[in-house]
């Protein structure tokens, strides 16, 4: 662990004194679509500390990178709304020594295609799971997903119980919820969508309301190629939003009424202003199988905020349903 953090902290302080001197918009360049300059090879850095590797497959129209890396039995992550393949990062540092760790852009986000004339509904987006994970070459998998990414992953099973060995849910949307969150309750008064940015502002503010408290080495000019980046991304992930919005919140029904019927584990921060904690409960009551961890002082990316402790649960929970 001590190794990790100072490695990432040498990355940072030269990265910063690189770019203080102007050294970033010229000596560096990541593959097309990827985040650029400095921003970019601080990205990939934490990538390689990680055990992960960048790889890119096509599907019907979509180029869609991916990170890969470790060994043992397959685990497809899928991030959630607004995200990335890099959200997963800092957690698959401590996964990839027992798993072979599977980091997905979705269609649409992160540095897969964009296309505004596309389908992103969450049905649509689980078929395109399906043909990644069929071009991976991968059978049956563990599959797991923060947010959008846990509503894919828990459909997905739903839909393809047999491809599916388990199921994370890391904060998972698709649910009803008995208490609508902070950013529920805004977006359907206002019409507001909390989670998307035109400028660097509003950038901090998301990440301020989707994190209790904000993870250490993350770069000023990292921050500001993020906020670029969804300031980019705004007009098609409002839209995608909407889409999602305007179908129905199942999950707590789909799973039951499939042939899926677990292995699942529910990860939850106790302080998510984004999908509120009573979610756990709602998939609990609909898959009394799943297993429950409540995190306090965490928000809506638990994998981002503790990422070794997350990991050391899953891996404990893996070794659970193992036995």
């Amino acid at each position: 662990m001590k190794k990790h953090i100072n490695t990432l902290k040498r990355i940072s302080t030269l990265l910063t004194a690189m770019a203080m001197f102007g050294l970033s918009a010229c000596s560096f360049e990541q593959p097309e679509g990827e985040i650029q300059g400095a921003a970019g090879v601080a990205i990939a850095a934490e990538r390689a500390i990680s055990g992960l590797e960048r790889k890119v497959l096509q599907i019907d129209g979509f180029t869609v990178p991916y990170l890969q890396g470790g060994q043992g039995e397959p685990l497809v992550l899928i991030h959630g709304f607004g995200g990335s393949k890099d959200n997963f990062n800092r957690v698959a540092y401590y996964l990839t020594e027992h798993y072979t760790v599977y980091s997905i852009d979705v269609p649409g986000f992160g540095a897969s295609t964009r296309d505004l004339n596309a389908d992103y509904v969450i049905n649509t987006q689980i078929d395109r799971i399906h043909e990644i994970i069929k071009k991976l070459g991968l059978e049956q998998v563990h599959i797991g997903g923060n947010s959008m990414g846990g509503w894919i992953s828990g459909a997905y099973a739903a839909k393809y119980p047999g491809n599916v060995a388990s199921v994370w849910f890391l904060a998972p949307a698709g649910l009803v919820e008995s208490r609508k969150s902070e950013v529920i309750q805004k977006f359907e008064k206002t019409g507001e969508i909390v989670l998307t940015a035109s400028n660097r502002e509003e950038f901090e503010k998301i990440v301020d309301v989707v994190m209790y408290e904000r993870p250490a080495f993350a770069p000023g000019f990292v921050v500001d190629a993020m906020a670029a980046r969804a300031a980019a991304d705004q007009p098609l992930h409002k839209r995608i939003y909407k889409d999602f919005k305007s179908v129905p919140s199942d999950l707590a029904t789909v799973l039951p009424a499939s042939a899926y019927k677990g292995p699942g584990l529910v990860v939850w921060g106790k302080e998510d202003r984004v999908l509120h904690v009573d979610g756990a409960a709602e998939l609990k009551t609909a898959m009394p199988g799943f297993d429950v961890i409540l995190m306090d002082k965490v928000g809506h990316v638990p994998m981002m905020e503790q990422p070794k402790q997350v990991a050391a649960d899953y891996v404990k929970w893996r070794e659970s349903i193992a036995q």
